[in-house]
């Protein structure tokens, strides 16, 4: 009995870490970003940016995510020093925030190489979600960010109930 959970709980986990919103991404609606310090091909410098998000009352659940892509990871079994299948091509979310959590100025790092000594620089974009209806199990849509400021570099989105997010963002 124990061996039969064992298995179906590592089925559920190797599942839900295979099947995310980002799966389905439509990198035209999102703004990519980028390191603004140079991939030297022998280093990985990161660049520090603050973001900070304000969403308005009301509408839907909302959220900001900044993904990095991943031109080969481990799709499944990664025990660090070996690797049971070996996936191609996906984003990563590296950092996110929705209107659930209070209004905080956030750090993000964005390194400058997609890998220690890769010469590849690092793609991560920047995108917006919401849900359309108040409930968990409903699916995330991805909404168009529209830039309102250059400086301060500022991107705003609305969900179809009314609600606004907005992502200001500040090079370090």
């Amino acid at each position: 009995m124990a061996k039969t959970w064992s298995l179906l709980v590592l089925s559920l986990a190797l599942y839900a870490r295979s099947h995310s919103p980002e799966d389905s991404m439509d990198s035209v609606k999102g703004v990519r970003l980028a390191s603004r310090i140079p991939c030297d091909g022998s280093t990985n410098y990161r660049n520090e940016l603050t973001v900070q998000t304000t969403f308005s009352p009301g509408g839907w659940e909302r959220s900001f995510h900044v993904d990095q892509f991943e031109a080969k990871f481990c799709k499944y079994v990664d025990l660090y020093f070996m690797c049971g299948k070996t996936g191609h091509n996906r984003w990563r979310e590296a950092w996110s925030a929705d209107n659930l959590e209070p209004p905080a100025q956030q750090r993000i790092w964005l390194n400058s190489c997609s890998d220690w000594g890769s010469g590849e620089p690092s793609q991560y974009l920047l995108s917006g979600w919401y849900k359309e209806g108040a409930g968990g199990k409903l699916p995330w849509k991805q909404a168009t960010l529209k830039q309102v400021s250059e400086k301060p570099l500022v991107y705003e989105f609305a969900d179809s109930n009314g609600g606004t997010a907005r992502v200001e963002i500040e090079w370090k």
